[in-house]
């Protein structure tokens, strides 16, 4: 069965289906110490801000919580829009959250307040078959788009390694959908990484 999940998610990374929206979701990754972008946050950024150039949206929601370095992925992702000339009223900032989940249910919320109905989600291509599954499930009209040029995508060991990852957190997220979050297993987890 995960066999057959990764040939799916690995199919569905080599298709781009960008097409008009009212917003790109652009999802977090990693920051690196002095607040630098990592590769994968980079090449996110900078795909979002090519597809809005080329007119596919007038709005983007970066998303994306503090992780292990300040500040938030939100605001890394914002500062290199505003490099790029992207219009600070173009740009909205979901900075609250640790999750793909989380990420697009805050950002659905965000899309509800302003009337959007469609979205580009850009991410790494192996995350999209997932971003997409959870986006619909949440009632988002959504579209992935892939930052091809991310080099956990280009390196071949580390596009299996996160094709392989994305499997397994597809069939987490299907599972917790049939038997509920498992909360004891997430406090262990905290209790274990704040000790």
């Amino acid at each position: 069965m995960l066999g057959l999940i990764f040939q799916r998610v690995d199919a569905r990374s080599r298709v781009d289906r960008a097409r008009p929206a009212d917003v790109i979701i652009v999802l977090g990754s990693a920051v690196w110490s002095g607040g630098r972008p990592s590769p994968s946050l980079n090449a996110r950024t900078q795909h979002a801000i090519a597809l809005y150039q080329a007119g596919f949206a007038s709005s983007l929601i970066f998303c994306g919580g503090l992780g292990g370095n300040p500040p938030a992925e939100a605001e890394v992702m914002r500062r290199l829009a505003a490099s790029a000339g992207i219009p600070a009223s173009a740009m909205i900032l979901e900075d609250q959250s640790h999750s793909t989940e989380e990420s697009l249910a805050n950002a659905k919320a965000l899309m509800d307040a302003r009337g959007f109905k469609t979205a580009i989600i850009v991410s790494d291509p192996f995350h999209l078959y997932r971003a997409e599954i959870i986006a619909r499930d949440l009632g988002i009209d959504a579209y992935g788009s892939g930052a091809r040029n991310s080099p956990t995508y280009t390196r071949a060991n580390q596009r299996t390694w996160y094709t392989i990852r994305e499997s397994v957190a597809l069939v987490w997220y299907y599972a917790t959908r049939v038997v509920g979050e498992p909360a004891w297993l997430y406090d262990s987890l905290k209790g274990r990484m704040t000790n």
